[in-house]
């Protein structure tokens, strides 16, 4: 098979034995509580003419194939307000249970400053599993969350981008 024959069967719709999935947010998404909250995801990476073999409803990504996962999220923090040091907790939950392990912290002084915090995990799901990223902070009253950034003449920066990929 040629470069140009596995090029074309990728355009034409090719079903992937393994399941893949780019999931992000153009929103950004302050902590209004000091309970535990699920962010919402807007957009799913194109294909590619593939078939997406993960779905995604607002915060949460369905898994339609049992197996075991790598899960790599990229989320943009930062705060509003404040010169006090306050932590912002992001980690996973699979069907509203919390994975452990699985939790990273992130400082924030300078609302001028934004930080890109990076989890990651590996870990069986079965089929229907439902995966969401949960976020909690210090306190509400910095506006401290995930932010997305439009720069002039540049793509949109996600407030986070999730990696979800089918290891076996």
């Amino acid at each position: 098979m040629t470069l140009r024959d596995d090029t074309e069967r990728h355009q034409s719709g090719r079903d992937y034995k393994k399941a893949f999935g780019q999931f992000s947010s153009n929103k950004t998404q302050r902590i209004p509580t000091l309970n535990p909250m699920e962010f919402l995801l807007d957009a799913q990476a194109d294909a590619g003419g593939g078939v997406h073999t993960i779905d995604f409803n607002k915060g949460d990504i369905i898994i339609r194939q049992s197996g075991m996962y790598l899960i790599i999220a990229g989320p943009q923090l930062g705060k509003v307000r404040g010169a006090t040091p306050r932590w912002i907790d992001l980690w996973l939950r699979v069907n509203n249970i919390d994975v452990p392990n699985s939790n990273i912290r992130a400082v924030l002084i300078d609302p001028q400053e934004k930080t890109v915090g990076i989890m990651n995990s590996v870990l069986p799901l079965n089929r229907g599993d439902t995966v969401n990223i949960v976020m909690a902070a210090e306190t509400i009253e910095e506006g401290m969350g995930l932010e997305a950034i439009a720069p002039d003449g540049e793509p949109t920066i996600p407030s986070i981008i999730v990696t979800v990929v089918q290891l076996d």
